[in-house]
């Protein structure tokens, strides 16, 4: 016997989209560009409220005025700079204070989660 069945026809799409095989499912539309350049998720939005406090904290520890006349940008990366690298030394030098004092907090918050967790874990 002859097989009769028929060969697949090839699906033409549109430049940029991916082929759709006869499939049932609805395509979801294309969402606009504006949600797609500025719609985020809520974590999003809280990470991006930190990242802007953090560098305000470290502009205004530079005491750095965008409205003097005075402005030099050029020196206040230079500043920050030296600062961060400060920091970098302390760090290095007491490392462990930092570290014990956030995993005293950190680890039993962990363990407990862990715990807590245990039964729906795979």
């Amino acid at each position: 016997m002859a097989d009769t069945a028929k060969p697949e026809e090839p699906v033409v799409t549109p430049v940029g989209e991916a082929p759709v095989r006869n499939s049932k499912v609805p395509r979801a539309p294309k969402r606009p560009v504006l949600p797609r350049l500025f719609g985020i998720s809520v974590w999003g939005a809280v990470k991006l409220l930190v990242t802007c406090l953090l560098v305000g904290f470290f502009l205004l520890a530079l005491e750095f005025d965008p409205v003097a006349d005075d402005v030099n940008v050029l020196g206040a990366l230079g500043d920050l700079l030296g600062n961060l690298v400060g920091a970098a030394v302390w760090a290095v030098r007491n490392f462990w204070k930092p570290l014990l004092a956030g995993a005293s907090i950190v680890l039993p918050l962990w363990v407990l989660w862990r715990l807590a967790s245990l039964p729906f874990r795979k």
